[in-house]
């Protein structure tokens, strides 16, 4: 589904990225760990497109992110970890600007977000100009917008962040559905226990490499430590 292949990338005198390669397979949800400045956040954003790398490539669901970028983006979902949003739209409108921009037929909008946006207590706001969004506020519409076109990944940056309690468990439920559905999802995160609860596997990135990936079993067998996936993280990045 997702298939990273030696990602590097530099800025003026920092390397951010240090031939990164990882696969996320379909039906998987894959934690992506590391420290602050790691390089979690540039592997996502040039997993979304959103930036080149000095090398490598991206495939998603076997189209090239350089070569082939549309049919690449249409099937991909993008939570990014700052909103990018119009201030000027209602929060509706930027619903149906985004299915307008994935060519999502009218008599299919409402089934594809209705209940997301119940899921995530948004109805009230939904006339709102997302302007005068909360932050919070503003990373749920991006999600229910990354959702929307019923993509087969899902890249999420930091997802739960601005989420209240209620919100971070929806999270949980749609992440889990959205898998157990075939699709795949590749999420970065600080909460660690969140990520041992919901992952089928997790990767491990430190000063742009990677240092570890696997299942928790795994990960416990490298890194010598019988705990939790924070025990472990804090082993292996120490």
């Amino acid at each position: 589904m997702l298939k990273i292949n030696a990602l590097s990338k530099r800025f003026d005198k920092i390397r951010a990225l240090d031939d990164v390669s990882l696969s996320v397979p379909a039906g998987t949800i894959t934690a992506f760990l590391g420290p602050n400045g790691a390089g979690k956040t540039t592997a996502i954003r040039i997993m979304s497109g959103l930036m080149e790398p000095d090398a490598g490539d991206v495939e998603i669901c076997g189209h090239s992110i350089s070569r082939d970028p549309f049919s690449a983006k249409s099937k991909l979902g993008y939570l990014p970890d700052q909103p990018m949003i119009y201030d000027y739209f209602t929060g509706i409108d930027y619903l149906n600007f985004t299915m307008d921009i994935f060519r999502t037929q009218k008599s299919e909008r409402a089934s594809r977000v209705e209940h997301l946006i119940d899921a995530f207590d948004m109805r009230p706001s939904m006339n709102e100009i997302t302007g005068g969004y909360s932050l919070g506020q503003k990373r749920k519409l991006s999600l229910i917008a990354a959702l929307c076109h019923k993509p087969k990944l899902l890249l999420l940056d930091e997802p739960t962040l601005g989420f209240d309690p209620k919100a971070i468990r929806e999270l949980g439920h749609i992440m889990k559905e959205f898998a157990t559905a075939g699709g795949s999802i590749l999420f970065s995160t600080h909460i660690l226990e969140m990520a041992e609860k919901l992952c089928d596997f997790s990767v491990i990135i430190s000063k742009g490499k990677i240092i570890a990936t696997g299942t928790i079993a795994e990960l416990r067998q490298k890194s010598g430590r019988d705990g939790s996936l924070e025990d472990i993280f804090l082993e292996l990045t120490s």
